[in-house]
């Protein structure tokens, strides 16, 4: 049991500035940003080098924003989430589960219509399923989740190709789990590129949907301006690791409006086909900023990037902050607690059904025998 006084104890006795910045680093970080903002020259200088730092690459000025219109009626969008139970060596045989939720919304004139679709995958160790730790699982998810959006959107597709269609994943589509592949990520990746190529190919609009959005490339930046590009001067910016990229860009983009494009220069952004490269801005949906990441062939026409942007907008209006699309699929993902204990019930049973022995440690059982 949580003993809460000396929890709040050691609360009170935490050094203010962990819980937030000052007043006045506010104003250094602000004023650093409107040095830099209106700047033409300094993605110039960012580009002449390598830096430890992860900056963007961009055309412009940091500053300028983009007016995102409302996205009218008829539209079709398209979201996919996934959830998991991982394996567990306290219950039974070496085995996890994958959830995947997708929803479909086709918005028209007079009528709208709505398809929910969720699909279990279990999976068992085996001489050729070598790893059950997180990550792996977590790999698996992700596989799953963008296969299973293809396999659906390549029949969603063709209902009308008259109407906008938009897919939308939740979270990021810069596979950073791959950084420093080995040969099972790199299968995973292959297989992954050879996903969002048949997007490509098909020209279906897609984006990842970041919310509260904890990335630091245009706080790189700030840092690198302010020590003079000197990198052995880093220590003098320190002040900044308490910000992130949306505490920048709430200071200048409003409610509609968008950044400029910034083209991800991550360790893993260079594996990734020209085509594919990814892409990211930042949008204000009026609650909050989150980012939206798109690939190279989607980045390089505003038009495009434009109408994902309206979609996802719209979708965060109808949802109240919140894209619809992504809150729907999320709930055909989900996997609670009650589904948890049911998977593993049902495992023992089948366990039993075949006359084998199911083995589960002491400390399982003795949770599920003590009442709440």
């Amino acid at each position: 049991m949580l003993d809460r006084e000396k929890l709040l104890s050691k609360l009170v006795n935490l050094k203010p500035d962990y819980f937030g910045s000052t007043e006045s680093e506010k104003n250094m970080m602000i004023d650093a940003w409107n040095q830099v903002s209106h700047d033409l020259k300094i993605v110039d200088i960012l580009q002449s080098k390598k830096w430890s730092l992860l900056v963007p690459k961009w055309q412009g000025m940091l500053g300028q924003t983009n007016q995102i219109c409302d996205q009218p009626h008829p539209y079709q969008v398209f979201a996919v989430d996934g959830s998991q139970i991982y394996y567990d060596k306290h219950q039974g045989p070496a085995c996890f589960l994958i959830n995947i939720g997708t929803v479909f919304f086709s918005y028209q004139i007079q009528k709208s219509s709505v398809q929910f679709f969720s699909e279990p995958i279990i999976m068992i160790s085996s001489s050729t399923l070598k790893s059950m730790n997180n990550d792996f699982v977590n790999l698996q998810r992700e596989q799953a989740e963008l296969t299973i959006a293809v396999n659906q959107l390549k029949q969603i597709k063709y209902q009308d190709i008259t109407i906008p269609l938009v897919a939308f994943f939740d979270g990021t589509l810069i596979f950073s789990q791959a950084e420093g592949l080995d040969d099972e990520k790199n299968q995973f990746f292959s297989k992954y590129v050879e996903q969002l190529n048949f997007l490509y190919e098909e020209k279906i609009l897609h984006a990842g949907y970041i919310s509260f959005p904890k990335s630091k490339e245009l706080v790189n930046v700030l840092k690198l301006f302010i020590t003079s590009f000197d990198e052995k001067k880093l220590d003098q910016s320190n002040f900044l690791d308490k910000f992130n990229d949306m505490d920048i860009v709430q200071l200048f983009l409003k409610p509609n409006q968008r950044t400029i494009i910034f083209e991800s220069k991550s360790v893993i952004s260079y594996l990734y086909p020209k085509d594919l490269k990814p892409y990211f801005c930042y949008l204000n949906v009026g609650p909050e900023v989150v980012r939206l990441e798109f690939p190279a062939w989607i980045a390089q026409n505003q038009d495009l990037v434009n109408q994902v942007s309206s979609i996802a907008l719209d979708q965060a209006k109808k949802g109240q902050g919140y894209p619809v699309c992504l809150f729907e699929a999320h709930e055909q993902a989900v996997i609670k607690n009650y589904d948890r204990d049911f998977f593993y019930h049902m495992i023992q049973k089948m366990t039993q059904r075949h006359a084998l022995i199911y083995q589960a440690s002491l400390k399982s059982m003795k949770k599920l025998s003590v009442p709440v």
